[in-house]
C-alpha cells in the first residue's frame, strides 16, 4: 500500500475549499484493491485555512464517517457559514466585555463548525483510522518558531514508554492531559489568526480548559504563549512532514498549495489632488473659521443655534490648539536627536499631497514586505527543503492552485505527445483564473458567490491533483530512481487519470460538489 503524506497550505477559505477539492478527487480514485487513494494518506500537516479542512477530515474519520460524508458536510458548512458577520456583531455589541476578536471567532468556530470537539476526541481514536500522524501548525511569537498541535498513533520512545507526538515545540510542550481539553476551534483559531486581521491567541489564558483546581494551578504556572497564523514561518506545512520522514518512510508527499502565485510588481502612483494645499493653509483656515464663528456668536440669540455654533467653534479651537501643541511637543522631543540643522517651519509649507504620499507609500511598502516579499521568501526556503534534497526525488508533488491559470508555464519536461494530452485548454484556464482570484479571507463576499468561486475552487482542487498525478507518472517513466515501495498503487492509476483529465478539459466542474 502506498504511504502518502499530504500538506494543506494556508490561504483562508480559498485554501480550505481548494484542499477539499483535492481530498474529494483522491477519494474518487480507486486503487487496485478497490480502496480510495485518500485512504492511503497516512500523514497530514496543515496551516491556517488548510487546518479547517484537515481538522474536519481527521475528526470525521475519528467519528467513523465515510469520506463522502466528511467532504460534503464541510462544503455545506463553508457555503452556509457567515462566521465573520456573527463575530463582528457579537464583538461590537455594547454588552460584550470580550476585548479579543479572535476569542469571539473561537466561540463561533466551536458552535457552528466543530460543535465542542476537542483534541481528546482525536487522541482517543487515532489508532482506529487510516491516518497515523496529524499536525495542525501555528507560530509561537516569543521564539519565532512553529507550534504544533500533533496527534499520532502510539510510538515507543527511547525510554520504553509511548508517545503520540509533541503538542508544542522544543521550547514548551503541553502535557497530554491538558492538551486533550483543547478545543479544535482553538486549534484552528491559533493556526489561522493572521497578523493585522487578528490579535494573538494566548495559551493557556485564552483557552477554555476544565475549571478544576489542577488546571487552575497549571494556568497560573505557565507564562502565556502568543500564538498566531502558522503561515508566518511555513505557509505550506512542509516542515512537519520532513521531520516525520526521519522516522517513517513516505512513498509520496503531496504539497497542496493554495497560494495565488506571483503577484503583480510593486508600484506606487503619486497623489496630486492637494498639490497646493499646505499645513500653513490649514492653520490659516482654522484661524479664520474660529474668528468667523466667534463673530457669528455675537449676533446669534441664545438657543439651539447658539449652542450649535458654540460647539463648532470649540471643536475648531481644540483642533488648532492640538496642532500647535502637538507640533511643539514633537519638535522638543526629536529636534535634539537629529544630527543636522533643520528649519522645522518649512514643514508648514510642504503640500499635503507630499505628506499623503510619504505616509501611503510607507504603509503600502510595509504591507508588500510582510504579505508578499517575506511570504515569497519563506515559501522558497520551505520548498527548498524538499526540492533540493535528493531523498525526496520522485517522491514529491506540488499541487498548486495557480499552475493551470492562463499564461502559466505548465509544460516543463514533457514530451510532445504528453504536452498534447496535458494541455489544460481554455475552460480549465478560465476556471483556474476565477479560483485564484479569491482573496485570503475567512468568508465569501457577494461577488465571490456571484462569480461561483466556491465551485471553481473545488473544481480546481480536483483537476489540479489529477493533472499533477498524471504528470508525476509520466516523469517516472523517464526516471524511476529512488521510488517508494508502494508507488505502484499510484502509477497503476494512469488510465483512470487520463480518462478523468479528458473530462476535466471538456467540463472542469463535472465533479464539483
Amino acid at each position: 500500500m502506498a504511504k502518502i503524506a499530504l500538506s494543506l497550505s494556508g490561504g483562508g477559505y480559498r485554501a480550505a475549499t481548494f484542499h477539499l477539492g483535492t481530498l474529494s478527487y483522491l477519494n474518487h480514485l480507486k486503487t487496485s484493491d478497490g480502496t480510495p487513494l485518500l485512504d492511503h494518506v497516512k500523514a497530514v500537516s496543515t496551516i491556517s485555512g488548510g487546518t479547517l479542512t484537515g481538522l474536519w477530515f481527521i475528526l470525521g474519520k475519528c467519528r467513523g464517517w465515510s469520506n463522502d460524508e466528511i467532504i460534503r458536510s464541510l462544503y455545506e458548512k463553508l457555503l452556509k457559514g457567515k462566521i465573520i458577520d456573527r463575530a463582528s456583531l457579537e464583538f461590537f455589541n455594547g454588552k460584550n466585555d470580550n476585548h479579543s476578536l479572535i476569542r469571539e471567532m473561537v466561540k463561533i468556530y466551536d458552535e457552528d463548525i466543530f460543535e465542542g470537539a476537542t483534541m481528546g476526541d482525536l487522541m482517543n481514536h487515532i489508532d482506529e483510522i487510516s491516518i497515523d500522524d496529524f499536525s495542525a501548525n501555528a507560530t509561537e511569537f516569543s521564539n519565532a518558531t512553529e507550534f504544533r498541535f500533533q496527534v499520532g498513533t502510539k510510538q515507543k520512545t527511547e525510554k520504553g514508554g509511548t508517545s503520540q507526538g509533541v503538542i508544542g515545540n522544543s521550547y514548551y510542550k503541553i502535557p497530554r492531559e491538558i492538551a486533550s481539553q483543547i478545543r479544535l476551534a482553538e486549534v484552528f483559531a491559533a493556526s489561522s489568526c493572521f497578523p493585522g486581521g487578528f490579535e494573538p491567541l494566548f495559551f493557556p489564558r485564552d483557552f477554555l480548559l476544565n475549571s478544576d483546581e489542577k488546571n487552575r494551578e497549571y494556568v497560573e504556572s505557565v507564562k502565556p504563549l502568543a500564538l498566531m497564523d502558522g503561515g508566518v514561518v511555513d505557509n505550506q506545512g512542509i516542515e512537519p512532514i520532513c521531520l516525520l520522514r526521519k522516522r517513517k518512510d513516505i512513498d509520496l508527499f503531496i504539497i497542496s498549495d493554495a497560494g495565488r502565485g506571483q503577484d503583480e510588481p510593486y508600484t506606487f502612483e503619486e497623489n496630486h489632488s492637494a498639490k497646493y494645499m499646505t499645513m500653513h493653509h490649514v492653520n490659516i483656515g482654522l484661524n479664520v473659521a474660529i474668528l468667523a464663528m466667534a463673530q457669528f456668536l455675537l449676533w446669534v440669540p441664545r438657543g439651539f443655534w447658539f449652542g450649535l455654533c458654540l460647539g463648532v467653534t470649540l471643536v475648531f479651537l481644540a483642533l488648532r490648539l492640538a496642532t500647535a501643541l502637538g507640533s511643539r511637543m514633537l519638535l522638543k522631543k526629536y529636534s535634539k536627536k537629529i544630527p543636522f540643522s533643520f528649519n522645522w517651519k518649512q514643514l508648514l509649507h510642504v503640500p499635503l499631497s507630499k505628506y499623503y504620499d510619504l505616509i501611503l507609500s510607507r504603509a503600502k511598502s510595509m504591507m508588500a514586505l510582510t504579505d508578499k516579499v517575506f511570504m515569497q521568501h519563506i515559501r522558497s526556503l520551505n520548498y527548498a527543503t524538499v526540492y533540493q534534497d535528493d531523498k525526496w526525488q520522485n517522491r514529491r508533488i506540488m499541487n498548486a492552485l495557480y499552475e493551470l491559470c492562463t499564461d502559466k508555464d505548465w509544460d516543463n519536461h514533457l514530451t510532445a505527445e504528453e504536452k498534447k494530452l496535458m494541455e489544460p485548454g481554455e475552460a480549465v484556464n478560465q476556471c483556474s483564473d476565477v479560483a485564484a482570484s479569491m482573496g485570503t479571507t475567512l468568508w465569501w463576499s457577494d461577488e465571490d458567490r456571484a462569480k461561483n468561486k466556491p465551485t471553481a475552487l473545488v473544481a480546481a482542487g480536483q483537476y489540479n491533483i489529477c493533472w499533477n498525478l498524471l504528470e508525476f507518472i509520466y516523469r517516472l517513466r523517464r526516471n524511476n530512481e529512488n521510488i517508494g515501495d508502494g508507488i505502484g498503487d499510484v502509477t497503476a492509476l494512469q488510465a483512470q487519470l487520463e480518462a478523468d483529465w479528458k473530462r476535466f478539459k471538456e467540463n472542469p466542474t463535472w465533479m464539483a460538489l
